[in-house]
């Protein structure tokens, strides 16, 4: 598990590193002339900082996010399966209940009744 942090920290370092390098590339010029070049650099360091906040919870928010599908999904699995078992039992006794009906109704009438039920049927 701490491997797994530790991993988490290079992550949100080389996040900073990479908006710093970033930023400091796309405001060289500025930061070249001299003028306010204190105050370039704190806003530099200070939007790399928030990069690098944002990059973390994205990545934290992802890793808790993949870690809540798989149980999600088990879920709606079972889920399906609990509604296909209702759905397959309700059609099944729908078919016995015709059976019988039509087996009712044919020793009513002393007709002769051949039919197969349908546990036997394929």
């Amino acid at each position: 598990m701490q491997r797994f942090l530790d991993a988490y920290w290079v992550i949100y370092f080389a996040g900073y590193v990479v908006a710093v390098l970033v930023l400091g590339w796309l405001h060289g010029d500025d930061l070249k002339q001299g003028d306010n070049r204190i105050y370039l650099l704190a806003a530099v360091f200070g939007v790399a900082a928030g990069a690098a906040s944002a990059v973390a919870i994205i990545v934290e928010v992802g890793g808790r996010m993949v870690l809540l599908i798989p149980p999600a999904v088990k879920k709606l699995k079972e889920q399906g399966r609990v509604e296909g078992r209702v759905e397959g039992r309700a059609e099944e006794r729908a078919e016995w209940e015709t059976w019988l009906m039509r087996r009712n109704e044919a020793e009513a009438n002393n007709r002769p009744f051949d039919e197969p039920a349908p546990s036997q049927r394929q």
